[in-house]
This record gives C-alpha cells, sequence and structure tokens, in this order.
C-alpha cells in the first residue's frame, strides 16, 4: 500500500524487548481527520507501539512511516509531527500551567520560535486554564492536570496527537470536556491515537479501533462493524406467573431460560422485538422485557479472552 495520504504507516513490525516479542507482525495505517483507538489487554503492546511510532524503539523488522520519515533516522523531525499525551501527565507541580507550558516549549520548540506567549495562551484558553494559568499545578484537579497535558501536546501544533489514556482517574464532566477536544482535533484534520481500555470511550470517539492481543492486530475496523460482525442480540423477557414453555416455543420458537427469564435471539434486532411481543400479546403478562446487542466490551472480550493479564 502506498504511503501517500496516510500519517502513520507500520509495515510487518516485530519488535521484542529482552526475549519477549511485544509487536509480532504488525501492520498499521492512519489517516488525517480520523481518531483510532488502540486496544488491547495489560501488555498487549500498546505503549510498544508509540515508542515505536515515536522513534524511542526501532523495529527489529518491518517498516515505520511517520509523516513520510523515519521515526528513528529523522527522529527530531518526526516529534516535531508528534504531541504525546503519556499515561502518567508528569507535570512539574510546583510550576504554573503557564511555567509548565513554557518549560515544555523551551525543551521542544524550535529555538527562536515567535508568538510563543501568544501559542500558550491560545493553549489556556482551548483547554479552560487560562483563569488559573499562573497557580501551581499542585492545586489543580485530576482532569485539570489531564487538560493541561493535552494541551502540553498541542503546543507544537502537532499533526499526529498520541493519548495514552487521556480521561485516566478524572470525573465525569472533565472526561466529557475531554472528549469535546479531542472531537474538535479531529475536525481541525489531525490524527489522533488513543489507547484505552474504556470500551465506552472509544465507542464515543473513534472512527475506527484496533484491537492488539500479544503484540498481533486481532481486528480492525469501525466499532458499528465490529459489533454488528459479533453476532445477534438477544430478548430477555421477565413473566408474572412462571414461564409457560409450551405457549412460548408455539408462539415465537425457540428459547432459553435465564435465571427466571425467556432470552429469545433476535437478529432483527427492534423488528424483532416488536414481532415477539405481538406473538406473545394476550397469552403471557409480561412484567419486564429489555432488548440487548453486542457492545464494544464483547467484541473485545471475543477477540482477546477473559482471561486476566499481567
Amino acid at each position: 500500500m502506498a504511503e501517500s495520504g496516510y500519517t502513520v504507516c507500520l509495515e510487518r513490525v516485530d519488535k521484542a524487548l529482552g526475549r519477549v516479542k511485544r509487536i509480532d507482525g504488525l501492520t498499521l495505517y492512519t489517516e488525517p481527520g480520523k481518531i483510532y483507538g488502540l486496544l488491547g489487554p495489560n501488555g498487549a503492546g500498546k505503549t510498544t507501539i508509540f515508542n515505536l511510532i515515536t522513534g524511542l524503539y526501532k523495529p527489529d523488522s518491518g517498516r515505520i512511516r511517520v509523516c513520510g520519515l523515519d521515526p528513528v533516522r529523522d527522529y527530531k523531525e518526526t516529534r516535531r509531527q508528534i504531541g504525546l499525551l503519556p499515561q502518567s501527565t508528569a507535570l512539574y507541580p510546583e510550576l504554573s500551567a503557564r511555567e509548565n507550558l513554557r518549560f515544555h516549549a523551551a525543551l521542544y520548540m524550535p529555538k527562536g520560535s515567535r508568538g510563543i506567549e501568544r501559542r500558550i495562551d491560545e493553549i489556556l484558553s482551548l483547554v479552560d486554564l487560562s483563569g488559573r494559568a499562573d497557580e501551581p499545578v499542585k492545586n489543580y484537579s485530576g482532569g485539570m492536570c489531564r487538560r493541561l497535558g493535552i494541551g502540553r501536546a498541542l503546543l507544537n501544533d502537532p499533526q499526529i496527537l498520541l493519548l495514552d489514556e487521556p480521561t485516566l482517574g478524572v470525573d465525569v464532566q472533565s472526561t466529557h470536556r475531554i472528549y469535546e477536544y479531542i472531537l474538535g482535533l479531529k475536525a481541525a484534520d489531525k490524527t489522533i491515537i488513543t489507547a484505552t481500555n474504556v470500551m465506552a470511550e472509544a465507542d464515543a470517539l473513534c472512527d475506527e479501533v484496533i484491537i492488539i492481543d500479544r503484540g498481533r492486530k486481532v481486528c480492525e475496523g469501525r466499532p458499528a462493524d465490529l459489533k454488528a460482525a459479533l453476532g445477534t442480540g438477544t430478548i430477555r423477557l421477565t413473566l408474572r406467573g412462571g414461564i409457560p414453555a409450551g405457549i412460548i416455543r408455539e408462539r415465537v420458537g425457540d428459547f432459553t431460560e435465564d435465571g427466571g427469564a425467556v432470552v429469545i435471539r433476535a437478529p432483527g434486532g427492534e423488528k424483532d422485538l416488536a414481532e415477539v411481543l405481538e406473538r406473545l400479546k394476550g397469552a403471557v403478562e409480561i412484567e419486564s422485557v429489555s432488548l440487548m446487542k453486542p457492545g464494544l466490551d464483547d467484541v473485545f472480550l471475543h477477540h482477546t479472552g477473559k482471561s486476566l493479564r499481567d
């Protein structure tokens, strides 16, 4: 596949750390204006992928290009294209938000860059910290620190943003504000790759999700497509006065029992639910009804299993 139009290209990449193969034959492409969710159990290789993209690790085999650059050979120029929010925000608590951003600018922005103070003001406004910009970061909440971390990653106006657990340890309000920032970056034609184990987050944000397990890509696609590919939905009915198995089987066909409830396959979703309710009308007294569809959690568990990982 040609590189033209892709911001990140990993082609058949292998990487071992010590004696453990962390990345195994991985191929991955990303485009501008899209949000990608990198999902996987603990130890699946998500952080290793970020380290390969930024040039901190050199692949053992395969090929990596970031905005057309080799991230190891062209590491300075590559890193100008990337903004990174690590899992640990790693701010200096005694410094203010403004001072943290100045320090980062001194390290990573080209010397003599004009308009740094103006850019810092823009970033502080973007992440809603202008009013507390000169207060020590040690006084900030977890959500404020994550917002500042995102602002720091955006300081050099990168094309690619790598987010490692962007809403880790923040409250609901801050989580949704962070979602708004990320969606705004997509609208600005940036490429965003977020590593997360929060399935609701991936579902809400991502155009595509890539599930990694033991360094291999096990599936990739739009959340809706992956959920649809997993299979059918189910109808769950709780009835008053017990389960008249003969009547139910006669009217709607096969079903199973689970904890005193009737469970019926519903490949047609809401259409099947309406039909089942119509067929059972007057024959049984329904106490409660629900239609359950596969979620991204189900997709994740289907592809990676349920065993704990270290």
